[in-house]
């Protein structure tokens, strides 16, 4: 075999044997680095409209509502809580919900006389109950229902019920008041149930935030309810006088409740 494609071939195969050499001790590329996780919020639940932490709210009673002032009463009873009801929306509710003093002030002058006589049917049942403390005790639930209808972060889903509840009012004639006062009622006190609800479900969610993913502040997962507030006397028929023996003494038990002030002087009826 002639000399020059013999020394060709040797060439050609030190060529192939020194690439594979050179490939065979190479680094190979490292994998890029595997990301991180996202990072998934942590948000702490925040209370419903707007409203404090750490609040307490009514306990439950057995039909599943919370405990108000406005339960269990009479019918004549339950007309004087929406006038209450309504008098504080006539002082809360502003710029698109003017409407609520508007009608608040007509009611009061259209619907005068069956005001009047609830008024002096719910006077006659406090006095059958508490006897000379029937004022102190009538004030005391008073104050307790203006200050639940005043509930600060209630009042922008409270306003346009009530503005509804008062349209129908004005629509009807006085001897329809009373019959028509407990369903009244009931809406107007509906957006503060639900309240109560977001609340009680805002706390369940805030318990939850902190086992999952700790907590800088002290979580109250179950804050102390609020007492049961005083419920109001029973009918009593137009006729009572209470009879009291001569010298005896006059004995009354007013029932007490947390309280706190009015935010204003509300608008007495006429």
């Amino acid at each position: 075999m002639p000399l020059r494609p013999v020394v060709r071939r040797f060439f050609e195969l030190a060529s192939v044997t020194a690439i594979a050499l050179v490939a065979g001790c190479s680094t190979p590329e490292k994998a890029p680095p595997t990301p991180p996780p996202p990072v998934v919020p942590t948000i702490k639940p925040l209370p419903p409209m707007g409203a404090v932490e750490d609040m307490s709210i009514p306990e439950v009673a057995t039909d599943g509502s919370y405990l108000t002032p406005n339960r269990g009463v009479t019918a004549n009873t339950a007309l004087w809580h929406v006038r209450m009801a309504l008098n504080v929306a006539a002082l809360s509710c502003h710029g698109v919900y003017e409407p609520a003093r508007i009608q608040y002030n007509r009611i009061l002058h259209v619907h005068q006389a069956a005001l009047r006589e609830a008024n002096a049917a719910v006077d006659r049942n406090y006095l059958a109950a508490y006897g000379t403390g029937g004022l102190k005790a009538r004030e005391l639930l008073n104050t307790v229902v203006y200050n639940f209808f005043a509930l600060p972060p209630v009042t922008k889903s409270f306003c346009p019920v009530a503005i509804d509840v008062g349209a129908k009012i004005l629509a009807m004639p006085s001897d329809q008041l009373l019959a028509y006062a407990p369903e009244a009622l009931t809406a107007l006190e509906k957006p503060f149930q639900d309240f109560y609800a977001a609340y009680a479900d805002y706390l369940r969610r805030l318990a939850e935030w902190q086992s999952r993913f700790g907590g800088t502040v002290t979580v109250v997962a179950s804050p102390t309810p609020l007492p049961p507030p005083p419920m109001a006397p029973r009918e009593v028929a137009s006729g009572f006088t209470p009879v009291r023996m001569p010298g005896a003494p006059v004995l009354v038990e007013v029932p007490t409740f947390p309280l706190t002030p009015m935010r204003e002087t509300f608008v007495p009826v006429q």
